[in-house]
């Protein structure tokens, strides 16, 4: 347990004052740019930019040290010259500041030199009392209470219960963009760096207990005290999902690795069989991250690995197949009377199997009755819903065609469109009353097109994330399932029940 973990969680994610050392008008230096992000974030609390030469920063009076200052200071954010850092250090422990953030390169990441540097700066540190978030990071993100964009990245971040853990500033910066770009929302980043002091552990036992944190995500090279993170890990990620992207998992990778962050990278295999026992969901790359938290944000938990496939075509439904078979997912076959229940909504020539192809149904409301009947009539633990956004193309093409007049296709292509938006509609209450994953994918174009964001914004404003393929929708319910089945399996061993909330009632906070 970290000592006075409260005190250090709100000195560094929710601080009522900072000291901004090494406050710069150069636009090219970080000193401008972090405290620039800072202030255009919209941080409520007080920021006391502080140089040498004093003057001011954009209308703020910059100070010229800290004995200036009467406030208490709640955070130290440090951007000076290594060779500074540690009787800047050694001022703020003077003024009884609990917490600094180092921003300044040049430590354990540059070989031995730099290691002694950085072991002395720790000593000063401990000596004091303080806590230190790295050296050579690129700072936090905090959403609450205010917004706290102490990084070197811009750019709009929306607040949500999604939180990061980075030991790379620049992977931590782009995992929360993709985030963002799919409408999930973030608590909390964290850029480790070299993690001199506060390790990738201490940051997950102080967000176990954050209440806007549901979901962590972990970029890591390396783990310095494997025994402490998965024990942190086994108690953690039953109540908060785990998805971890490991670097260095090749030889050279872990030399890079080393380079990077001054982190051993360590036995590959050790570490997967390792996140499988404490049920942390690993992944391969950013994009699949993105994936496998929106699957948890915004689906019930799939409770087997059962999937029924519905499609406007064959062909996704073939891929989708292909695609379960890969992740350990499978397709029942379905019962005669599901069969003769579908003969009664679906044309007579449809292929009377899972996956069930709707053969280009003639009204929007047949993927639901569908999507019903094979819920209320079969043992299926999921639903893809396929091809979903052909209509409001149709649509779109008939609206903006130059050959059909306007009079003739406004009424038609505003039937189509307003079909589409109806089962988006009807998709989402089925979710929220079958409590159970019913998954819209939508082709890729509909991400890429205008006319299609109406559907989107519609899902998304509602909690549930569409996907652009079979492949990934089918990949992220894997890992779902995968970690539903060994958390539960987990929790029933340990406490004699399974106490896994569904996507949607952690959104809800039941």
């Amino acid at each position: 347990m970290i000592p006075d973990s409260r005190k250090i969680f709100s000195s560094i994610f929710e601080p009522r004052s900072i000291a901004f050392i090494g406050a710069s008008n150069n636009l090219y230096k970080w000193g401008f740019n972090i405290l620039h992000n800072i202030v255009t974030a919209g941080f409520k609390g007080k920021i006391y930019p502080i140089n040498p030469h004093g003057g001011s920063w954009y209308g703020m009076k910059v100070y010229q040290n800290l004995a200036q200052i009467q406030d208490n200071i709640d955070l130290a954010i440090i951007v000076v010259k290594k060779e500074l850092v540690k009787d800047t250090l050694v001022k703020c422990a003077l003024k009884k500041i609990p917490a600094a953030i180092i921003i300044t390169a040049g430590f354990s990441e540059t070989g031995n030199e730099g290691s002694q540097l950085e072991q002395e700066v720790l000593e000063i540190a401990r000596k004091n009392s303080m806590r230190i978030v790295g050296p050579n990071t690129m700072g936090i993100f905090s959403a609450w209470p205010s917004p706290l964009q102490a990084t070197m990245a811009s750019g709009h971040k929306i607040p949500g219960h999604v939180a990061i853990i980075a030991q790379s500033g620049n992977l931590g910066s782009s995992i929360s963009y993709r985030l963002t770009k799919r409408n999930i929302g973030i608590s909390r980043l964290i850029s480790s760096g070299n993690e001199a002091d506060l390790k990738t552990a201490d940051y997950l036992e102080l967000l176990e207990n954050d209440p806007k944190t549901d979901i962590i995500c972990l970029y890591v090279e390396g783990v310095r005290d494997g025994r402490r993170f998965f024990e942190l890990a086994k108690r953690i990620s039953p109540r908060k999902p785990m998805v971890l992207l490991k670097g260095g998992r090749s030889e050279i990778g872990a030399r890079a690795a080393m380079s990077h962050t001054g982190a051993m990278a360590g036995n590959n295999d050790v570490f997967n069989a390792m996140c499988r026992q404490t049920g942390i969901i690993t992944v391969d790359s950013m994009d699949e991250m993105v994936d496998v938290c929106g699957m948890l944000i915004s689906q019930p938990r799939p409770l087997g690995n059962r999937v029924g496939i519905i499609t406007m075509g064959g062909g996704w439904g073939v891929i989708a197949t292909d695609a379960c078979a890969s992740n350990g997912l499978v397709l029942p076959r379905l019962k005669e009377s599901t069969i003769r229940m579908l003969d009664k909504v679906l044309p007579p020539y449809w292929s009377r199997a899972n996956p069930v192809d709707l053969v280009a149904p003639n009204r929007i409301t047949v993927i639901t009755d569908a999507v019903s009947i094979l819920i209320e009539n079969e043992d299926i633990d999921a639903i893809l819903a396929l091809g979903i956004g052909y209509a409001t193309l149709r649509a779109m093409v008939w609206r903006f065609s130059t050959v059909i007049p306007k009079e003739d296709s406004e009424i038609p292509s505003k039937q189509m469109y307003e079909g589409e938006m109806h089962l988006m509609e009807l998709l989402v209450g089925q979710i929220k009353k079958l409590e159970r994953p019913i998954i819209p994918v939508i082709d890729i174009m509909a991400f890429d097109r205008a006319e299609y964001h109406d559907l989107l914004k519609y899902l998304d404003s509602h909690g549930i994330m569409a996907y652009p393929s079979p492949e990934k929708a089918i990949y992220a319910l894997a890992k779902v399932f995968e970690y539903t089945r060994t958390t539960r399996v987990s929790s029933a061993r340990d406490k004699g029940k399974n106490t896994i909330k569904t996507g949607l009632q952690a959104q809800e906070g039941t």
